[in-house]
């Protein structure tokens, strides 16, 4: 199924053409019905000659609710601009084309109504009025419907239109749903319920979805009136939020799977602006999807800051989960006039503002991060990312440099991985002919494994020599290798506990409720200063176990 919204000046017909298309009335306001005067958003749907559903969001057209009527036309697969037959376009059809231009709609279908007024004259020179309106915009339209709500004309063939580009929209589902919320409201019974044009990825009952700071299970999908399991990216859907209240939500919230969505408040983009903008910009309203909020723009990269395109960086309050890829609206909230509008390439910049370089290949601004986990990664781009080593991953040439420079360091010795960064641990570990051996990355034998002090200290037996002018680097290094065994500051060799097992069993022979420290003392000559950091060690390396203060075999 496709979605489809209206555009249009106001009075232009637009609800009526919705009637006349589905035979719902969009207007679900008592004021809107009352006064024939959209205000809020209306939603239809249709069945199409192909079996296709087609939904439709029905927009306002005055200029008092220009906000609800971008909230109303993102993430759709066509438009229809609406032009009255009598009056031709008006302020508000260029306005509403420009929005639609910027968002990035796909297909534009001009529709001329109330045909049934005028003669065919008078149609031609409207049709030609809005190819003149779509050529001085670069905007490629199909050929205008010429339609009539009172008798019937052309609806059978403009159904045929909009169910040709529902056959022939793209939807992206990239696995991870996001629905910007469009309508709140409460059911007796249910709970919160809210709608909104799914994309991104399906949605399934069960599903837990975070929306602010709440994370929401959802009890229930409707589509077009019917209960469903499931969802697929690109329909119109309302959502039974369970444990969230109707006042906890709101139009311009964004739903998403938790852990999944990268939420910024800075953003690099491409803009399209009015030439006459300044270069940088503060109080302007951004439209991303249903939300709204005011931003700041100043230029970034090779962008001189005049002329229509240029590339820019866009800071506001209150994070959104966001793209590349997304598309947005500016608009000069004190003039009420829409000034530009763009796409996002960059949802974490890290860049100084002069050196930003952005690309239609969202993995290009990953080379600003260095080293990224792959999830961070996938949270930037919207892509699937293929870890470089372990879950980690970076661009081709950061991976060319890091491993030089570590393998650099590995010629030069013995590398201690505890001070390397996570990243560089799994890197070092990859390098060819590296091993990692107690925490020292290396090529062939530890240099210290023929240190003098290991002769030293098997030499000092149960009575080792203080250890206080040998680097404190290399005892730990013994250490962490199994050659030596400390407490307190005392250092015996591994292989001297091990010859104490004949002393061992002689004292348990003596004494089957275990020894003392002082009974290890006489049996072994030595003094308290060094019986207590022995009976420590034994235990350490497991050939006693501590009851007390005696110490008895681990195996008992």
């Amino acid at each position: 199924m496709a979605v489809v919204a209206t555009a249009g000046h106001v009075d232009h017909g637009k609800s009526a053409l919705v009637r006349a298309l589905t035979g719902i009335d969009p207007d679900r306001l008592e004021v809107e019905q009352r006064r024939g005067l959209t205000i809020e958003l209306g939603f239809a749907h249709v069945r199409a000659p192909s079996g296709c559903t087609i939904g439709i969001v029905d927009v306002p057209g005055h200029i008092d609710f220009i906000n609800t009527m971008i909230s109303g036309v993102g993430a759709v697969a066509a438009v229809m601009l609406i032009v009255d037959a009598v009056e031709g376009p008006r302020a508000q059809t260029a306005e509403h084309l420009d929005i639609v231009a910027h968002l990035g709609a796909h297909t534009i279908v001009p529709v001329i109504t109330r045909a049934d007024l005028v003669d065919d004259d008078q149609v031609e020179r409207v049709a030609a009025e809005i190819a003149d309106v779509l050529a001085l915009r670069g905007v490629d339209g199909h050929a205008p419907v010429v339609t009539s709500a009172v008798d019937g004309r052309g609806i059978a063939e403009l159904i045929a239109v909009l169910d040709r580009a529902a056959v022939n929209a793209t939807v992206v589902d990239r696995g991870r749903p996001r629905l910007f919320v469009d309508r709140v409201f409460s059911i007796r019974g249910a709970g919160t319920v809210v709608t909104g044009t799914l994309s991104d990825g399906g949605l399934r009952v069960g599903d837990r979805l975070a929306v602010g700071g709440s994370v929401s299970r959802v009890r229930g999908i409707q589509h077009h009136g019917a209960d469903v399991t499931d969802i697929n990216a690109g329909e119109r859907v309302a959502v039974n939020l369970a444990d969230v209240g109707v006042d906890e939500v709101a139009r311009g919230d964004v739903l998403v799977e938790p852990g999944r969505w990268h939420h910024t408040d800075v953003v690099d983009a491409e803009v399209h602006l009015d030439p006459a903008t300044p270069s940088t910009v503060r109080g302007a309203l951004l439209h991303v999807g249903t939300a709204r909020r005011l931003v700041a723009m100043r230029p970034v990269g090779s962008s001189s800051g005049t002329g229509a395109t240029r590339q820019v960086r866009l800071r506001y309050s209150s994070p959104l989960p966001l793209l590349p890829g997304d598309r947005f609206v500016l608009r000069d909230p004190g003039a009420g006039r829409t000034i530009g509008g763009g796409v996002i390439r960059d949802v974490a910049p890290r860049r100084r503002p002069s050196k930003v370089v952005l690309d239609d290949d969202p993995r290009v601004g990953l080379a600003q991060h260095g080293w990224l986990p792959v999830a961070d990664a996938e949270r930037f781009t919207g892509m699937r990312i293929d870890a470089v080593v372990g879950d980690w991953f970076a661009v081709d040439t950061v991976v060319a440099s890091d491993r030089a420079r570590l393998d650099g360091r590995v010629d030069a010795g013995p590398v201690d991985i505890a001070v390397l960064a996570d990243w560089e641990r799994v890197l070092i570990a990859d390098l060819p002919g590296v091993s990692v051996i107690a925490g020292v990355a290396m090529r062939g034998s530890d240099p210290v494994l023929s240190h003098p002090v290991i002769d030293e200290v098997a030499h000092g037996w149960v009575t080792p020599p203080s250890l206080d002018h040998v680097d404190r680097a290399v005892v730990a290094r013994l250490i962490r290798l199994g050659v030596f065994v400390e407490h307190d500051g005392v250092v015996f060799h591994a292989d001297t506990l091990a010859d104490l097992t004949p002393v061992l069993e002689a004292l348990w022979a003596a004494s089957p409720e275990g020894f003392t420290v002082g009974e290890l003392r006489t049996a072994l000559g030595i003094t308290r200063k060094h019986a207590m950091p022995l009976a420590a060690c034994l235990d350490a390396v497991g050939m006693t176990r501590r009851v007390g203060d005696r110490r008895l075999p681990r195996h008992t």
